[in-house]
């Protein structure tokens, strides 16, 4: 392998590059750089391209293993995306907050903590913003015969609730309660401790 090429000095000086880009909340969005990339042959670049596009095949997989309602509030809230000009401004600040949480954390739990976060305005100009988005050609996830306001009702609870599936992974459930039941994550749903005591896992590598 040939040795890398250098860097030029602007490109390598530390000082000349950006690598916060925004915080959102207590989150910081930053900017990685990955200059060897270029000096790497063909045939490993193209690894490195088609592991890329393996991840973004599987980013509903892990989105769906997280919550199992994420994929549908991921859903209603990139629809209001490309229509925040229709929407009252401080309505669009706190769901613009909201949804760049929401992918930073893969869902509406913190990835530090496993709590909850929900959403700043209130229900009542949520569906307003969603009414102002459908007027401008918006496009819902919504059931067979189901209208917005019927959607946004049935989504306030995972929206604006802290108390509704309030912790993705719950290590310390409260007093009585079971650990998977009381956790959010979709790996799992409808089992319990006591359904483990005599499993005996045959396929530890494959998951929900």
């Amino acid at each position: 392998m040939p040795p890398p090429t250098p860097l030029p000095a602007a490109a390598s000086a530390s000082t000349d590059r950006q690598y916060l880009l925004e915080r959102v909340g207590e989150a910081a969005v930053v900017q990685v750089y990955a200059d060897a990339f270029r000096d790497l042959p063909l045939r490993e670049k193209t690894l490195v391209w088609h592991l890329g596009q393996a991840a973004i095949a599987g980013r509903d997989i892990f989105y769906d293993q997280r919550y199992i309602h994420n994929l549908e509030m991921r859903d209603m809230l990139e629809a209001l995306v490309p229509h925040a000009s229709a929407i009252d401004a401080d309505t669009w600040t706190a769901i613009e907050q909201y949804t760049k949480l929401f992918w930073i954390n893969t869902g509406p739990y913190n990835n530090l903590t496993a709590r909850k976060f929900v959403l700043g305005c209130t229900p009542e100009a949520f569906a307003e913003a969603a009414r102002a988005a459908a007027r401008g050609g918006a496009t819902f996830p919504l059931r067979a015969g189901e209208t917005i306001d019927a959607l946004v009702a049935r989504l306030e609870p995972l929206l604006f609730d802290a108390a509704v599936d309030p912790t993705v992974t719950s290590k310390t459930p409260p007093h009585g309660a079971d650990i998977l039941a009381a956790s959010a994550n979709n790996l799992h749903v409808g089992v319990r401790m006591a359904d483990l005591d005599l499993f005996r896992e045959e396929y530890p590598l494959n998951s929900r």
